[in-house]
């Protein structure tokens, strides 16, 4: 449903509450990104009647077109090439594939920067071979296990950094300026000092050492004795011993067990490694599956793509079967306009001021000709009159035909109550570059802007609209054409 009238409201309405296609106040209004507001069955109707228009994209197609690196890239071609080019252009600036590098180079640099500049490429260690990324490689050498660091103590280099720990262990270590506690350390010994001092230093203080050991014995003789003497230690060792032969047998059956345990495991051992490689023989088989899918995906995509341009192929075919149907090769068009009232309406609205006729000839190897109408007139005629015109389209046979062209052209608005036909007629001006050869697709129109009244359309006397459709008929007088 339309918009709103404007006599219903009892004040001026502005021009912001119009509907661009109405031209009526505003019902159930929608606004699009560029601003213009329509009723929302004006909308509607745009876009119903909205199609695909193959003939300009076909034109666009056809320009002629350079690459937008043309400071680099020389290639020339159409636009309906352009964007296969820009697919293999070396020149377009693409990202980095690499997650967190996100720098964009040139296509043909991008395997040098993969393999020399991306900061987020995988490199190897050179001590320990391990993958890093090149961003982390600094922070790695601090923590890398084969990276030569040098000892403290005795400076010794190019240890590396896992065997330096065992370099400088007091008991196993090799290290000869690392201080360690003398061997008898555990009797009362005090010193500590190099270790390739220690041996100079047990033989030098070895009467101290017995002297320690001495004193260590006898004090551990005065605490035997007073454990021999006391029945509560007595006791007490007999409860360690019966407490000791019960663990004892503990132990021995604890080990028992752990020996039927270690057998179940490695049962479950070979278990786990016969799913290991079911698992991974089903990973594989996955991993194939994928690529037959991904395969077979890009064989749909790509039969998709064929059928798109099939359709296309086919719905052109339509056309062009349609217009060969409906032409005429007798100097005479009989044209029938249906959805009178709409066509109209898009008229005097101005989505769609003036309609084309199918083309017809005069023979076979005749002129090419259409007509054009403005159903809400044009120029003089303008929202008064319907306004009819003859147009010259360029044929396969001009070179043939004689120039300009001459012929008689009559025009009739049919009454399909077969009363009184609206008939029109004019004889072509030879001066006028409407009627010489076409250097393009169609010349400029001419005919008759006062064509027929509006006002005529609506006499109930005559039938010229009926069923919502009009018929007009196009003759060209062809009495003097060989």
């Amino acid at each position: 449903m339309p918009g709103y009238s404007r006599e219903i409201f009892e004040v001026r309405v502005e021009d912001k509450y119009l509907c661009s296609a109405c031209r009526l106040v505003l019902r159930e209004p929608f606004q699009t990104y560029c601003g213009h507001r329509y009723c929302k069955s004006c909308l509607d109707e745009i876009f119903e009647y909205a199609f695909p228009d193959r003939a300009i994209k076909r034109d666009i197609g056809d320009l002629p077109v350079k690459c937008l690196n043309a400071g680099l890239c020389e290639w020339k071609g159409k636009a309906e090439q352009y964007d296969e080019h820009q697919e293999t252009c070396e020149f377009v600036l693409i990202p980095c594939p690499k997650q967190g590098c996100g720098k964009q180079v040139m296509r043909m640099d991008l395997a040098a920067h993969l393999e020399k500049e991306c900061a987020v490429r995988q490199v190897k260690c050179k001590y320990c071979a391990q993958e890093i990324l090149l961003k982390d490689e600094k922070d790695h050498l601090f923590i890398c296990p084969q990276v030569p660091v040098n000892c403290d103590f005795c400076g010794k280099k190019k240890i590396p950094r896992a065997q330096l720990q065992q370099h400088q262990d007091e008991d196993t270590g090799d290290c000869k300026r690392l201080k360690v506690a003398c061997r008898f350390a555990k009797v009362g010994c005090q010193a500590k000092l190099e270790r390739e001092k220690l041996n100079d230093h047990i033989a030098k203080n070895h009467v101290d050492h017995l002297n320690h050991l001495l004193d260590n014995h006898l004090t551990l003789m005065e605490k035997v004795n007073l454990l021999k003497q006391n029945p509560q230690a007595q006791h007490m060792q007999q409860a360690m011993a019966s407490k000791q032969e019960e663990m004892r047998h503990k132990y021995v059956a604890m080990e028992t067990r752990v020996a039927t345990f270690e057998g179940i495991v490695a049962v479950l051992n070979r278990e786990i490694e016969k799913c290991s490689a079911t698992i991974e023989a089903y990973e594989r088989q996955r991993r194939q599956d994928r690529e037959i899918i991904e395969s077979i995906e890009r064989k749909m995509k790509s039969q998709e793509r064929i059928i798109a341009l099939k359709d296309v192929a086919l719905a052109e075919q339509d056309l062009r079967i349609t217009s060969l149907e409906m032409t005429s090769y007798d100097a005479t068009l009989l044209w029938k306009i249906q959805d009178f009232t709409r066509k109209r309406h898009d008229a005097i609205t101005g989505k769609t001021t003036s309609i084309y006729s199918p083309c017809f000839y005069t023979s076979r190897t005749g002129y090419k000709m259409c007509a054009r109408i403005y159903l809400n007139g044009d120029g003089m005629g303008k929202g008064s009159h319907i306004s009819l015109f003859f147009v010259l389209m360029r044929g396969h046979f001009d070179g043939l035909l004689r120039w300009p062209f001459r012929q008689k052209v009559t025009f009739m608005l049919l009454d399909q109550n077969n009363r009184e036909h609206v008939i029109d007629a004019f004889r072509p001006d030879p001066t006028s570059s409407s009627f010489k050869r076409p250097t393009s697709d169609m010349n400029i129109a001419s005919g008759c802007p006062l064509f027929m009244p509006l006002s005529q359309l609506e006499s109930t006397r005559h039938a010229y609209v009926r069923d919502d459709a009009i018929f007009l008929k196009i003759i060209v007088d062809t009495s003097d054409l060989n």
